[in-house]
C-alpha cells in the first residue's frame, strides 16, 4: 500500500486576524491583500506532488484553497468538519480584552488545556475528535495520495498537540507558527483509524 502524504496548511489572512478579533466559525473573508501572501507561499507549496486538496468550507479557508488551486489545478473536496473551533460567546472579541473584563475565566480556560471551552462553544478534544475523522476519512478515501488541508490555527494546533502528547497549557509554549506548512505521514498499516507523524512542522512559507 502506497503512503498517503497530508500537508496542514491554516488559511491567508483576513482583517480579524489584523485586528487580533476571535474569528471561531464566522465567516470572515479573505484581504485583497491577502491573494499577494498566497503567491508568496507557492514556492514552497510547489514543492511537492499535491494531487487534491481538502478544505475547510469557511470562507477565508476555501478562497485560501481556490487561490491555490489557479496553480496546482487538482480536484478540491469541501469538509466542514476542518472549521475553526466555535468560541461561543467569545466570537469577535479579542483575547486581550478578555483578560482585562474576564481575567479570571480566561485564566481558568487556559489552565484546562485540552477541556478549555469558550462560553457557549466547543472544547478543543471536540475540535481534535471532528478534525481526525476528516484526516481518517479522507486517508481512507484517496490513499496513496498528497494531501494538502487547509484548515485553521485551531485545527492545526489540536493535532500537533496530540501527536505530540501535550497537555495543551500555555506552559508548553507555542507549537505551531500561523503560516507555515506541517507535513505529515499517515501509517498505512491502521485501516480503521490511521496513525500519523511529523515529517516537518513549521516549514516557512
Amino acid at each position: 500500500m502506497k503512503e498517503t502524504y497530508i500537508g496542514l496548511l491554516r488559511h491567508a489572512p483576513t482583517g480579524w486576524n489584523n485586528a487580533k478579533r476571535i474569528q471561531g466559525q464566522f465567516d470572515i473573508p479573505l484581504l485583497h491583500e491577502s491573494y499577494d501572501v498566497i503567491n508568496d507561499w507557492l514556492p514552497v507549496i510547489k514543492q511537492y506532488p499535491w494531487s487534491r486538496i481538502v478544505t475547510s468550507d469557511l470562507s477565508r479557508a476555501y478562497l485560501t484553497a481556490l487561490a491555490l488551486n489557479q496553480h496546482l489545478d487538482i480536484p478540491i473536496e469541501i469538509d466542514s468538519r476542518l472549521r475553526e473551533q466555535d468560541w461561543g460567546i467569545w466570537t469577535g472579541d479579542s483575547i486581550q480584552r478578555l483578560r482585562k473584563v474576564v481575567p479570571g475565566e480566561v485564566a481558568r480556560q487556559e489552565a484546562a488545556g485540552w477541556d478549555f471551552t469558550p462560553p457557549r462553544g466547543e472544547s478543543r478534544t471536540e475540535v481534535l475528535t471532528r478534525t481526525l475523522q476528516a484526516l481518517h476519512e479522507a486517508t481512507q478515501q484517496w490513499a496513496g495520495e498528497n494531501i494538502l488541508v487547509v484548515t485553521h490555527q485551531g485545527n492545526i494546533m489540536t493535532i500537533a498537540n496530540h501527536l505530540m502528547d501535550k497537555k495543551f497549557l500555555p506552559e508548553e509554549g507555542k507549537l505551531v507558527e500561523k503560516h507555515a506548512l506541517h507535513r505529515l505521514i499517515a501509517d498505512s498499516q491502521y485501516t480503521e483509524a490511521p496513525h500519523y507523524s511529523f515529517i516537518a512542522m513549521n516549514e516557512a512559507l
